[in-house]
């Protein structure tokens, strides 16, 4: 008699709880540091220099050298483990935000300079495709989505905790004090990391070569649709200050009234998500993900279209909604279905390789929006991203769901 029906409802061992705790808790320790120093870093860097284009620089050098480290720590942690590689992204990021407290101490001409390399010297320590590739390590296939979901869990709580906190902290303290306080809290990740992630022995075959995985079609399409899921992400937190502090005056301080209702009714959502995905249907919830960025859009662009009031703000709360919602959604089911449609000994590249598609579709969002808030064209950026929801759809639905390996005995 089969018993694989009941396997895939049976809960997370004890150690699969324990591992999902220490990741989940470091990566949203280290996210909570990013997130911290979001809404300040601005006026941090003016403190430095009168270039506002060297604080751009230093502000956007973080994504880039994330994307560019993404693929080469994945696949260094297919050759030497995960954890080895975990600590080392973490002791980098720690390094590199004390670093960006620290322009104080040199001479003045030296300043920005020291805070442009210090935030490179971040974002060479990244981990999350790694801790994607851990997950994928040690969680069945059938119970992956919601083992994922739980590593986006406090990467929403730490957003709104770093938004709310790290204004009203800068104020007290000074914007310095959040660097040293983020580079602290990468400590404390290296010691969660350190005391209770499991040293998991290497694979006895070398990891597959870049070009071989490269040439998935699958994987391919779902890089695509990290990238645009990222595009969608960069685009409406680059506009939700404009619309929401430039049209309706509200003030930073206030922004967890309108945060908050969408990540608790996108948090219930994303469980139902990833409960639909892991019975095998995740294929079809990722492309109605991407529709839902449709209305979404619309909704945040041209509210009447909806009937809702343009001068009120239930409009941003519900477009901002749906956004969450599959945003959420999308978020633990494309890195599940990537690391399913992967080698088994090449998930950290194939990780790395989506997460850097992830962080050049936030630099593509972040620039177009940019540049069409520039040009005053909200009805540009609305259609631009209700194409690039299309497009998202499509590509789901176009590629087939990664067949199930069966788990390993545990």
């Amino acid at each position: 008699m089969t018993r694989s029906p009941k396997t895939r409802r049976i809960p997370f061992t004890s150690q699969q709880i324990k591992i999902l705790g220490t990741l989940a808790s470091a990566v949203g320790l280290r996210m909570l540091g990013l997130f911290l120093v979001l809404p300040v870093f601005t006026l941090y860097g003016l403190e430095f220099t009168h270039s506002r284009f060297l604080v751009g620089l230093a502000f956007g050098c973080y994504g880039l050298t994330m994307a560019i480290f993404q693929i080469p720590l994945g696949r260094l942690s297919d050759r030497i483990g995960r954890r080895k590689v975990l600590l080392l992204g973490m002791a980098l990021f720690s390094l590199g935000s004390f670093l960006c407290a620290l322009p104080d101490r040199f001479p003045a001409s030296a300043q920005i300079f020291v805070l442009i390399f210090g935030r490179l010297v971040q974002g060479c320590g990244v981990i999350t495709s790694v801790a994607f590739a851990t997950v994928a390590d040690y969680i069945p296939e059938d119970k992956r989505s919601t083992a994922m979901a739980f590593l986006g869990i406090p990467i929403g709580v730490a957003f709104i905790l770093g938004v709310i906190g790290g204004p009203i902290l800068a104020g007290a303290l000074g914007p310095a004090s959040l660097f040293w306080l983020t580079g602290i809290l990468g400590l404390a990740t290296l010691y969660l990391l350190g005391r209770f992630l499991p040293k998991a022995a290497l694979a006895q075959s070398q990891p597959r070569s870049i070009r071989e995985i490269l040439k998935s079609r699958a994987l391919l399409r779902l890089d695509a649709s990290g990238l645009i899921m990222n595009f969608f992400m960069a685009t409406f937190f680059f506009y939700f200050p404009l619309i929401v502090t430039g049209q309706h005056h509200l003030p930073m301080s206030h922004y967890y009234t309108l945060l908050l209702p969408m990540v608790f009714l996108s948090a219930i959502t994303m469980f139902a998500i990833t409960r639909g995905a892991d019975r095998g249907w995740g294929r079809p919830l990722a492309a109605l993900a991407f529709l839902t960025f449709v209305p979404s859009a619309i909704i945040l662009f041209r509210p009447a279209t909806f009937g809702f009031d343009p001068a009120r703000l239930t409009a941003v709360v519900t477009g901002g909604t749906l956004f969450y919602v599959g945003f959420t959604g999308l978020e633990p089911i494309l890195p599940s279905m990537v690391s399913r449609a992967a080698p088994e000994n090449a998930y950290g590249t194939a990780l790395g390789i989506y997460n850097s598609s992830q962080y050049l579709g936030s630099f593509a969002g972040g620039s177009v929006a940019g540049a069409l808030a520039h040009l005053h064209q909200p009805g540009a950026m609305m259609g631009t991203l209700i194409a690039v929801a299309i497009l998202g759809s499509l590509l789901m639905w176009r590629t087939k769901e990664p067949s199930r390996r069966e788990p390993s005995p545990e």
